[in-house]
């Protein structure tokens, strides 16, 4: 195949070193490279091999440089102009990770001098790596915001990670504790589908109360679930139930601050069953591990399918609360890591 024996002049090596790996223009970046491999004398079927591409993308990119040269082969792909984002595009990236908002956002005029509409800023979002996500909302009140995130992070280095630290080399247990309340009604959820589909649909005012406890190194979890209402005589029966466990050594709880968890009723029976209780931060539930568990809890077992009566309602529930240790556990371990997420230079936009 002497067509596909191509030799290039210094000068077109300097320049091919160069911008295979730096042009902005993908496609660009390819034909140089192909060019290059040619030229170290490997065969079309390895250059095919390590470029991915078909046979005639090779065969192409030989005669666009015999017939028009280098520069040819340096021009935009299928001759579309190169985007006038493209010099700025390190700018952005590096803006948006210190500002915590989108590079295209309302920073962009003013970082780059750039303006383009909400439509055309898919592409150049995806050419710096960017992709679309959910936007998450903190639950703090504009009065709490001073100094919220200082406080969160003195507890979880000060108090929280001491605590895990010592369990999880046998010295105590720590157990994660709060309330979910899961309300009779469907769940809805999406999925692939060429049209719109209705499904059906229950409704009511039922609610099927977990108060759940997990330990955050045996995994275990213990649960008070009832239809009325958790109170302090619910959280009262959690703490017999973690107590009839017969652990040895401090065994901590870690709650949020809702009052039928934090009232004298339940710090004094705490105290006569050797259980220390530690509340979190306001506002704080990403410091509470078994807020994950809910969520799980409630994607496996009610998002999507549709439950015709309370009973059936509650049967999803409890099977999935049931399977935890044994159906769920792989899932769970990589759920349930002890890594907790911190907020800092929260924007106030979402650009």
């Amino acid at each position: 195949m002497s067509w596909l024996r191509i030799a290039l002049t210094e000068e077109e090596l300097k320049i091919v070193r160069s911008a295979r790996e730096s042009h902005p223009d993908l496609v660009v970046r390819r034909r140089l490279q192909s060019l290059w491999l040619l030229n170290c004398g490997l065969t079309r079927e390895k250059a095919v091999e390590i470029l991915d591409v078909a046979v005639s993308t090779v065969k192409r990119d030989v005669k666009l440089y015999r017939t028009g040269g280098l520069d040819s082969k340096r021009r935009g792909s299928r001759g579309r102009p190169i985007s006038h984002s493209v010099p700025w595009r390190g700018i952005a990236r590096r803006s948006a990770s210190l500002s915590n908002s989108s590079p295209y956002g309302p920073s962009r005029k003013r970082v780059c001098g750039l303006r383009n509409s909400p439509a055309r800023i898919a592409s150049p979002l995806k050419s710096v790596s960017s992709s679309k996500a959910w936007v998450c909302a903190i639950p703090l009140p504009p009065k709490k915001r001073e100094g919220h995130v200082a406080d969160q992070e003195q507890f979880l280095e000060q108090k929280l990670k001491p605590l895990l630290d010592a369990a999880q080399s046998g010295h105590g247990h720590v157990f994660f504790g709060d309330a979910a309340h899961y309300v009779f009604g469907t769940f809805l959820c999406s999925l692939w589908s060429f049209v719109r589909l209705h499904v059906r649909a229950a409704s009511g005012r039922q609610r099927f109360n977990v108060l759940g406890s997990r330990n955050a190194v045996t995994r275990q979890l213990v649960a008070v679930t009832n239809m009325t209402v958790v109170n302090t005589q619910t959280m009262c029966e959690l703490l017999h139930n973690i107590a009839d466990l017969h652990l040895t050594g401090l065994i901590t709880l870690v709650l949020d601050n809702a009052r039928y968890q934090r009232n004298a009723v339940v710090m004094a029976l705490a105290g006569q069953l050797g259980i220390q209780l530690q509340f979190l931060p306001s506002y704080s539930p990403n410091l509470n591990l078994i807020e994950r568990l809910w969520k799980f809890l409630k994607c496996r077992s009610i998002y999507g399918p549709y439950h015709p009566t309370f009973a059936d309602f509650r049967t999803a529930i409890e099977t999935t609360i049931s399977q935890i240790p044994t159906t769920h556990a792989s899932d769970l371990a990589s759920l349930m890591t002890l890594n907790f997420q911190q907020f800092e230079n929260v924007s106030h936009m979402a650009a």
